[in-house]
């Protein structure tokens, strides 16, 4: 199959990316067809068999199973060492809230977080006099790690910090980051929320603890599933936050003298039930992006039209790209000089191109999907042009 044809297929597979120029996927990604099928399917077996047979239990234990197997794939590491969760904030709060923290104790993080990392860390600094330290990055670009290395000390007992930066799309340094806080004992806990599906991931390789991520970005599953990997040091020091049926080991409860025996692998963080049509659409996705599209042609498909996009955005007079040139994927941020970002972003709503805003710094976001084609992103560079004329005539008949 040509490119031209497997793109061709792609798109026809993903609805949404025909009926709009979709560059959001750092907020949704696309749902394709065999997720709808296999969500579909699920759901009219619970309806049918119902859900309390002892088939039903067998199969969730199957398809949970299977979804941790698929994230272990994709990134590089053991199936035991997968929890599955519901969203990338759900894995933050478990790694951050699963210390025992003492009063002086020290997080470092950076002020280019999302509120889905930031919220943990200001949560444990109320709750239990950690010191928060955040590294001003700026856009990214520069010599992060050294920023990083400045704060971390005797008393650093963990790093949280993304590695592809969710507003300006700058791929941060993590493995580099990560050997320096090994060298105090401190704990690294990333938030892949925009690396997972967008750039190549093997957390081994990058020396980090705990990995979260979501199912419904650029894994293009549905909403409410999401993953995070415990690395075996992590599992060895995290306590945990919250617990339920599906924490514990095999007759792991012991009611009278009250103490309980989590499971040996990531599955402790677990809880209880899931909703099975999710996981279901969850695997069928993770499969997909596998076995049919191919996730290292994914990853350079990503790489070359997010480039796409910044060059052709910097040719426009008046665009500054924020995204540092030698750290950018598919997620690139841009400011249109006088244009106030949420409006330009509901502007180019009107004409059917689906972009969004940032608050920080105040500027607009554009995903460039493995499914977007160069024609995309020339229909956001047309929009763009018409908002700018049109505003421009009607400042000038004033």
């Amino acid at each position: 199959m040509s490119e031209q044809d497997k793109v061709r297929a792609i798109r026809a597979a993903m609805p949404a990316v025909l009926e709009h120029v979709y560059l959001n996927t750092g907020t949704f990604g696309p749902l394709p067809r065999v997720v709808i099928d296999a969500m579909r399917t699920e759901s009219e077996r619970e309806l049918i068999d119902g859900r309390i047979t002892m088939t039903s239990y067998e199969r969730a234990t199957q398809l949970k199973q299977l979804a941790r197997e698929e994230v272990a794939r994709l990134l590089r590491c053991r199936a035991d060492q997968v929890a599955l969760t519901r969203h990338t904030t759900d894995g933050i709060n478990l790694a951050v809230m699963g210390r025992n923290w003492q009063p002086g104790d020290e997080i470092v993080t950076t002020d280019m977080e999302h509120p889905g990392a930031q919220g943990p860390i200001f949560n444990v600094a109320r709750r239990f006099g950690v010191v928060v330290r955040t590294a001003r990055l700026g856009t990214g670009a520069g010599d992060v790690a050294s920023v990083i290395a400045r704060l971390i000390g005797p008393r650093t007992r963990m790093v949280v910090l993304s590695h592809l930066t969710w507003n300006t799309g700058a791929i941060l340094p993590v493995a580099e980051i990560a050997e320096l806080a090994h060298r105090v004992g401190a704990l690294v806990v990333v938030d892949g929320a925009q690396s997972a599906g967008s750039i190549p991931v093997d957390v081994r390789a990058l020396g980090v603890d705990v990995y979260a991520i979501p199912g419904q970005k650029w894994l293009c599953g549905p909403e409410g599933t999401g993953a995070v990997y415990f690395s075996d040091d992590a599992l060895d020091q995290l306590q945990l936050t919250i617990v339920g049926y599906a924490s514990l080991a095999p007759n792991g409860l012991e009611p009278i003298g009250g103490y309980f025996v989590p499971k040996a692998t990531a599955e402790r963080f677990e809880v209880g039930g899931a909703h099975l049509p999710a996981i279901a659409g969850q695997v069928a996705a993770l499969r997909w992006l596998r076995e049919e599209v191919g996730y290292d042609w994914i990853f350079q498909r990503i790489s070359e039209l997010g480039r796409y996009a910044a060059q052709r955005l910097a040719t426009l007079d008046g665009v500054e790209v924020l995204t540092p040139p030698g750290r950018m994927a598919g997620l690139v941020s841009f400011t249109v000089r006088d244009a106030d970002p949420q409006k330009l972003v509901e502007a180019l709503a009107q004409r059917n191109v689906i972009v969004r805003w940032i608050t920080h710094p105040y500027s607009v976001r554009l995903s460039a999907g493995f499914y977007n084609t160069e024609e995309d992103i020339e229909r956001l560079i047309e929009a763009l042009t018409e908002v700018r004329a049109e505003r421009a005539s009607t400042r000038s008949a004033v």
